[in-house]
């Protein structure tokens, strides 16, 4: 008995869900090879097709998908998200804006896709760091901040770029306040000893990285900075 579209789509999916992409993606052409040309079905197709490296099928899939439905939020964002993966910024950045504009104009949004923004957000803001344009990756970080606040490797970020834009009381600011959000989150920790470093409070900066080997006693950042430390006092 032929296995019908519903039954090809619907087993799709589940192997989509837990991630047996080679099969889910025979199910989904096999459904769309009889007729079942759905926008989430193209949107999942695009998504195992980024997964396999195979960018430009990925793309038409996504594009195909929001063909069918201009306002599917998660294929913008899935494309969006896979043109910065290709460093095409200027093709990303008016997707992007348009899933953030709906979100506003919404009440709620998904717990999934609001994560999905702030790492957009905060990848973004990796890329203005990495070329030394603080302001305006510290600008990306707070956008991302403001969708999931507990995020603490990008509130650690934020605090390393106004140590680097030279706000070192605001980097102190933002790191202690994660230190105390997330006491055990040694990044946040060493990074913070680091912007009492930069300011001249070295017996501030001693206590933050001797709080770290604590915790962490085979920690060598923690160790390293110590020593620097102590040589500088030495001089």
């Amino acid at each position: 008995m032929e296995t019908s579209v519903k039954e090809l789509v619907e087993s799709g999916r589940r192997y989509f869900e837990s991630r047996h992409y080679s099969r889910a993606e025979l199910c989904f052409l096999k459904a769309i090879d009889r007729g079942a040309v759905y926008a989430d079905l193209l949107n999942m197709l695009g998504v195992i097709c980024h997964s396999q490296g195979k960018f430009n099928e990925a793309i038409g899939y996504f594009e195909k998908a929001l063909e069918i439905n201009p306002d599917y939020q998660e294929a913008n964002l899935n494309l969006a998200v896979l043109y910065s993966d290709l460093g095409e910024y200027r093709k990303a950045k008016p997707l992007y804006k348009k899933v953030h504009q709906r979100s506003k104009n919404s009440r709620t949004i998904n717990p999934v896709m609001r994560g999905k923004i702030a790492n957009l957000h905060a990848g973004l803001a990796d890329t203005y760091s990495g070329v030394g344009l603080f302001p305006e990756a510290i600008d990306e970080y707070k956008k991302a901040l403001k969708l999931c606040p507990t995020y603490k490797d990008i509130r650690t970020k934020l605090g390393i770029c106004y140590r680097e834009n030279n706000q070192k009381e605001l980097a102190i600011k933002e790191l202690s306040q994660t230190v105390r959000d997330f006491p055990h989150y040694n990044p946040a920790r060493l990074q913070l000893g680091l912007s009492y470093y930069a300011q001249g409070a070295t017996p501030k900066a001693v206590r933050e990285w001797r709080e770290v080997l604590k915790r962490d006693k085979n920690n060598d950042r923690a160790r390293m900075y110590l020593r620097i430390s102590e040589n500088h006092r030495k001089k």
